[in-house]
């Protein structure tokens, strides 16, 4: 897959189609729309890009009440990967590109510096300043400018309209479940493995814990969780919090991997999030801990039973 960071640059391809969006969390309602910019280039015999932006627009407009991103940027680049995408343009959000009419955003950026013969849009896309474009804009704007535009949605999951909020919400609240339903896949904190405090091994029961460079984490809590490393993907248990029963004065994120005695310091991970189990709770002694901890990992591993490799 072609990533193309400065449009300046950019050779012409045949018959490109352009998907637009900030594609966080590549969820199921991304996913249509990346999948009809892929069947009308491959039925034009052209090229099937994916627009996006970074940073994020709320970021730099709004950044006290921006959104916690589900992705890394470098975790959505790989999903646009695996979706199947030709290549991904990022362009460079900066003040003065918000200041763009929507107008003068298709005709320079997707016209003029693009070339797209289609483009393709989520039925609530937003874009130029004060997001005065809507999906509808962007159809006029095709007539005028000489391009064909796709809208793409509402997509609906359980009654429930697929949006990065929605994601958002479900994840802040603990509900990985309805998380996965609308992703089409587990959310997942990525990062690397760094070195705690190893109380986990004076109880017998070591943990990998995990610097999340994702935003978004769901509360605090014991959650049926997965590793996944380069070889495949390791069934585990995971605290997420302040570990009371030990006084702690950071929050942690740490993953007991089942059966496991690899040294994975310094390893990035990903770490799926399959379901909350519980809460979290201080308790009076470690020997209370350790026999809470004896029912999750049953818990655990009943949950994680019905998860396919």
């Amino acid at each position: 897959m072609e990533i193309i960071r400065d449009l300046e640059a950019l050779e012409r391809h045949p018959y490109p189609v352009t998907a637009i969006g900030n594609f966080d969390g590549v969820h199921l309602g991304h996913r249509a729309i990346l999948k009809a910019a892929i069947d009308r280039a491959r039925a034009a015999g052209g090229t099937a890009f994916a627009l996006t932006f970074d940073p994020l627009p709320a970021k730099l407009l709004v950044p006290a009440r921006a959104p916690k991103l589900i992705l890394t940027p470098d975790d959505k680049l790989e999903l646009l990967r695996l979706s199947g995408i030709d290549g991904v343009i990022v362009i460079k959000f900066t003040l003065e590109l918000s200041l763009l009419p929507p107008r003068e955003f298709v005709r320079d950026y997707l016209r003029g510096k693009i070339g797209v013969r289609e483009v393709v849009v989520g039925h609530s896309v937003s874009f130029g300043h004060n997001r005065a474009g809507n999906a509808a804009v962007m159809v006029e704007l095709g007539r005028e400018l000489g391009f064909d535009t796709d809208v793409v949605g509402p997509v609906k999951v359980d009654g429930i309209e697929v949006s990065s909020t929605k994601v958002r919400e479900a994840i802040t609240t603990g509900d990985m479940h309805r998380a996965a339903r609308l992703l089409g896949r587990y959310h997942f904190l990525s990062g690397p493995v760094v070195r705690g405090r190893e109380r986990g091994r004076t109880i017998g029961f070591p943990t990998a814990n995990l610097a999340s460079e994702t935003e978004c984490i769901p509360p605090d809590g014991v959650y049926a969780t997965r590793v996944i490393l380069d070889d495949g993907a390791y069934p585990s248990i995971t605290n997420i919090g302040m570990r009371p029963t030990f006084a702690e004065s950071a929050r942690s994120i740490e993953a007991h991997i089942f059966d496991f005695n690899r040294d994975i310091y310094d390893n990035r991970i990903k770490l799926e999030l399959v379901e909350r189990i519980r809460p979290e709770k201080k308790f009076d002694t470690p020997d209370a801990l350790k026999a809470q901890i004896a029912i999750d990992l049953s818990k655990a591993r009943e949950i994680l039973s019905d998860v396919s490799s």
